[in-house]
């Protein structure tokens, strides 16, 4: 069953997948947030590890839309918050894409998992629309309390 592999290689695909979410940051910060294992000396790296596992887990076994966006906004938030751009805010979930194909290899091939990966890579697209939305939804946020502290006097205009 075509499906037996992609939970075969969950959590190579997994690990496949926060490496490459890491490697969007600074050569030094990605080495500590994959490094440090603690979730209060490293709350970000903790919440990257954590939240990407779920989200695989939601990919590859159904798609619970609900579930789904708690676990996307954990990361979202953080980027939003680091005034990375939309496109690479969320961009490590077009990564996910190539860390399903680099774990199934040849396997891609075969028409069983052509269907399957598919469907996953359909299942990704949905994921990133939803990031977008979570993002847009994270940045209005960030800027109405940036207004608000510049208007409370607590804070300089950018």
């Amino acid at each position: 069953m075509p499906g037996d592999l992609l939970q075969k290689k969950k959590k190579a695909i997994g690990e496949r997948w926060l490496a490459s979410l890491l490697a969007t940051y600074g050569e030094d910060t990605a080495a500590f947030l994959r490094q440090q294992k603690n979730r209060f000396a490293n709350p970000v790296g903790r919440t990257f590890a954590d939240a990407s596992r779920a989200i695989l887990d939601e990919v590859l076994d159904g798609m619970d839309a609900a579930n789904l966006c708690a676990h996307l906004e954990e990361i979202i938030k953080i980027r939003a918050i680091q005034e990375f751009s939309p496109a690479a805010a969320v961009s490590f979930v077009f990564l996910l894409k190539d860390a399903v194909r680099e774990e199934i290899g040849d396997a891609a091939r075969e028409p069983d998992i052509l269907v399957e990966l598919h469907e996953i890579e359909t299942r990704i697209d949905q994921l990133a629309l939803f990031a977008f939305d979570i993002y847009v939804k994270r940045r209005e946020q960030v800027y109405s309390l940036r207004l608000r502290e510049i208007r409370n006097g607590f804070a300089e205009p950018a």
